[in-house]
């Protein structure tokens, strides 16, 4: 009998154990303000006072979303009407959303709208927070711009845009960033980019993106101010610095954050977030 080799353990064990990690529940975060270390519930009181709550996400760690579940059941106990935001799914699939919570859609149609909007996340990380939306019929909205556009900025910059994909974006967008923007975020997200124009074009279309979120939270809670939403995002739009909490208008907020390289327990400030996610094994996960 062949045996494995040491590698290929290695690799085995490392997957079995980065699985097995993700599932870990998360119960406490860290208080930015005063490094106090406090429970979930107990966070989940502190921001229940405001109308957005900003839950963010590394997009394939499961402990993640059943953080978001719990923060969402959390704000329904306490009586307030939720609504949830998500960055994973395009302003064009709002009608579908809508159909969804309202109990009009089968599971197995409505996973072939998340999965044409989320390409390569699995629907079964997001599954039981939309079934709880759905079951409690829980209004879910549609945050990001459509890919296409975000594309083609990215590949050629928002002076590229035409009427037509203009005119698919909210009215009055705007794609201008600033030097202090683009160096923010070369500093922040090594990985995005390297040099040049090229590396300018792809923050454009980052920053469109959190313009179009602001622009949705912005007008949903216009209209609803009765309203609590959570928003599902990445950790790097959820982020205040560079986020699209800097593209709000008079609307406040409190913002939780997953660690990510660059932000941790040592570095994050009140410029990042209010509370971040305590994550014994995060590390773990990263060295397997």
């Amino acid at each position: 009998m062949s045996r494995l080799l040491p590698t290929t353990v290695s690799l085995a064990l490392g997957l079995a154990l980065t699985l097995a990690l993700s599932g870990c529940s998360i119960s406490k975060v860290m208080r930015v303000e005063d490094r106090q270390v406090i429970g979930v519930e107990s966070m989940i009181e502190e921001v229940s006072g405001v109308p957005l709550v900003f839950v963010g996400e590394r997009h394939n760690a499961s402990s993640h979303h059943k953080l978001q579940l719990e923060v969402i059941k959390g704000l329904v106990a306490r009586g307030k009407p939720v609504a949830i935001g998500m960055e994973m799914f395009e302003t064009t699939s709002q009608r579908a959303l809508t159909a969804w919570s309202a109990g009009k859609v089968p599971e197995q149609a409505f996973m072939r709208v998340f999965e044409d909007n989320w390409r390569n996340i699995s629907w079964w990380l997001y599954r039981d927070i939309l079934l709880y939306a759905r079951d409690h019929r829980i209004p879910v909205i549609a945050l990001n711009a459509p890919r296409a556009v975000v594309q083609k900025v990215a590949q050629q910059g928002f002076s590229a845009l035409g009427p037509d994909e203009l005119g698919r974006l909210p009215a009055g967008i705007k794609g201008d960033i600033s030097d202090d923007y683009v160096n923010f975020m070369a500093a922040a997200y090594t990985g995005h980019g390297r040099s040049g124009s090229a590396f300018r074009r792809i923050f454009e279309a980052q920053m469109l993106r959190n313009r179009v979120m602001a622009r949705q939270i912005g007008d949903y809670l216009a209209l609803h101010p009765e309203r609590t939403m959570v928003v599902l995002a990445g950790g790097g739009h959820a982020r205040e610095a560079g986020g699209v909490p800097a593209e709000l208008e008079k609307i406040r907020y409190r913002i939780v954050l997953p660690t990510v390289p660059g932000l941790s327990a040592d570095t994050v400030t009140a410029k990042d977030g209010d509370y971040l996610l305590e994550e014994p094994f995060y590390w773990l996960e990263l060295i397997f």
